[in-house]
């Protein structure tokens, strides 16, 4: 019996065509599994921060105990003391989420997260931002801007019938410009 190469040769280009065809489709299901390993990595830290009860105490105070309109009036009662940590505390967690959802860094399931601690996010942004915004005078220029960039997702998600106030919007476009003069310079 003679070997017909050509049909060996064909047979071995169609057997590779699917070897590789088989493969791609397997690294593609192995890319999608490790998107989601990702997310969950990303936010399983995040929401254990979130449901501490430091936090939520840190949380509560922002909400329910923050009681200055000033920065200076901010420093001379709260400086050194709990309310310094509670601040810092909540604006560093809502500026690393802000971080995370505004560089698109959990993909399309942001959303999960947003839906979540948006509410939070926004009443404590109403509470902080006039300390925040003269803060960014008088001590920190970048002071919480990834927080400010995330309120427009934030309003999305949890007044999603209203429309996002225009200070908000503003707000938001101003941090992420100012972000985007720093990336410019090299300095973020």
């Amino acid at each position: 019996m003679a070997i017909n190469w050509d049909e060996v040769t064909s047979l071995s280009a169609a057997l590779s065509a699917l070897v590789l065809a088989i493969t791609a489709i397997l690294i593609l299901v192995q890319l999608r599994r490790d998107d989601e390993t990702t997310f969950v990595d990303s936010t399983s830290q995040l929401f254990r921060v979130w449901s501490a009860d430091d936090f939520q105490q840190a949380l509560q105070w922002v909400l329910y105990d923050l009681d200055v309109d000033t920065w200076e009036d901010f420093l001379r009662r709260y400086a050194n003391k709990y309310g310094e940590r509670a601040f810092i505390r909540v604006g560093s967690y809502f500026n690393r989420v802000g971080y995370l959802t505004t560089n698109h860094l959990l993909g399309a399931n942001d959303r999960i997260l947003l839906d979540t601690i948006s509410g939070p996010a926004i009443a404590s942004w109403q509470k902080m931002e006039p300390l925040v915004l003269e803060a960014r005078l008088v001590q920190n220029a970048t002071l919480f801007q990834d927080f400010e960039r995330m309120l427009p997702r934030c309003y999305e998600c949890y007044v999603p019938t209203s429309p996002i106030p225009h200070r908000i919007r503003v707000g938001a476009a101003e941090a992420q410009r100012l972000g985007s003069v720093e990336t410019r310079d090299g300095q973020k």
